[in-house]
C-alpha cells in the first residue's frame, strides 16, 4: 500500500515509518526529515499550510494516511489555540476530504485526554467526552471529520511511551534519566493512564491495515497505573533505586492547562474487533528495558 504518515519524525511517527516501510511504500512528512530508507519518501513542509498539504496529497495519492502530527505540549496549546486548531482540526478536515474523494482510508491518532477524568473506572468509547484543555478540545474536534468518513475513517485514542530518536525527551525517558542521575522525581499518585509502547501501537496499526476497522476505538494497554507507580515499576524493572521518587498530587502543580486525573482507557472493544490480547503496562516496561539493553550493548 501507499501510506502517508504525518508527524513522521516524532516518536510515534518514527516507529510507524520503521515498521511499515518493511512492507509498504511510505510517504513521510514532518517539518524535518526523520529515519530514511529505500521505501521511504520524505516531504518536509508545514502541515498547516493547506496549499502545501493539498499538493502533497495530490502528488503521493495515498491509499491510506496515518495522521500523527500534533502539538503534544499541552501547556503550549493553551497559548496557541489558533495553531492547535489549525493542526488538529483543519489539517484533518483537508486529509479526510481528500481521502473521501479517492476512497482512501484515514487513521487519526487521538488522545486519552478527551475526558474530564472524574470517572472511577477506565473510559469506554461510549462515555461522554468532556475535554479540560485546548489540546484535548482540538484533538476531539479533529475526530469529527474522520468519523464522518464512514467506512474509510478510524479514530484511535491512545497514550504512548517509547524512545525518541533525537532532541525531545519522552515521559519514560525523563523518568529513566532521573533514576540514573538520582535527581529528584515528583510523580503524581492521582493521575492514571494506560500507556502503550509505540512498537505495540505499530503492530496494532499493521493488523488494522489488513483487517480494517472503522469508527472510534480506544487503543491502549490492558490495564492502568498511576504516574507514581509507573515510576516505581520502571525503577524495579530497570534495577535502579527509587529513593529519589516523591509522591505528589497533580493539584500541587501550577500547570497552565488543566489535566484530567483519570485517563485510563477500556480496550475491550478493539480487543474483540481485532481478536487479539493487548499488553499490560508491565509488558510495555519490560519491552522498553529489552530495547534499552540492546541499544546500550
Amino acid at each position: 500500500m501507499r501510506i502517508g504518515i504525518t508527524g513522521a519524525s516524532g516518536m510515534l511517527g518514527t516507529a510507524f515509518v520503521i515498521h511499515l516501510s518493511k512492507t509498504h511504500e511510505i510517504f513521510a512528512t514532518s517539518r524535518g526529515k526523520g529515519v530514511e530508507g529505500e521505501s521511504i519518501e520524505w516531504s518536509c513542509f508545514d502541515l498547516t499550510n493547506i496549499a502545501l498539504l493539498n499538493k502533497w496529497l495530490n502528488k503521493i495519492k495515498p491509499d491510506m494516511v496515518i495522521h500523527c502530527a500534533a502539538i503534544v505540549n499541552v501547556d503550549l496549546c493553551e497559548d496557541n489555540a489558533e495553531l492547535a486548531t489549525k493542526l488538529h482540526v483543519e489539517t484533518t478536515k483537508v486529509i479526510a476530504n481528500y481521502l473521501n474523494s479517492i476512497n482512501g482510508r484515514l487513521i487519526y491518532i487521538s488522545t486519552d485526554s478527551v475526558f474530564d477524568g472524574e470517572k472511577r473506572h477506565a473510559y469506554c468509547e461510549s462515555d461522554l467526552a468532556s475535554p479540560l484543555n485546548i489540546y484535548a478540545k482540538t484533538k476531539l474536534m479533529g475526530e469529527k471529520p474522520v468519523q464522518s468518513m464512514g467506512n474509510n475513517g478510524l479514530v484511535l485514542r491512545t497514550n504512548i511511551i517509547g524512545w525518541t530518536q533525537k532532541g525531545n525527551t519522552s515521559f519514560a525517558e525523563w523518568i529513566l534519566k532521573s533514576l540514573i542521575d538520582n535527581t529528584p522525581l515528583n510523580l503524581f499518585h492521582d493521575v492514571y493512564f494506560s500507556p502503550l509502547t509505540v512498537e505495540g501501537l505499530s503492530l496494532i496499526i499493521e493488523k488494522i491495515i489488513y483487517n480494517p476497522i472503522f469508527g472510534l476505538y480506544h487503543c491502549a494497554s490492558s490495564d492502568s497505573i498511576s504516574k507514581y507507580d509507573f515510576g516505581k515499576k520502571m525503577a524495579e524493572i530497570f534495577q535502579l533505586s527509587d529513593s529519589n521518587i516523591s509522591r505528589i498530587s497533580v493539584d500541587e502543580m501550577n500547570f497552565k492547562a488543566e489535566r484530567p486525573k483519570n485517563m485510563a482507557l477500556n480496550i475491550s472493544k478493539i480487543s474483540t474487533a481485532l481478536e487479539c490480547d493487548f499488553p499490560n503496562v508491565i509488558d510495555a516496561l519490560k519491552l522498553m528495558k529489552r530495547q534499552y539493553s540492546n541499544k546500550n550493548k
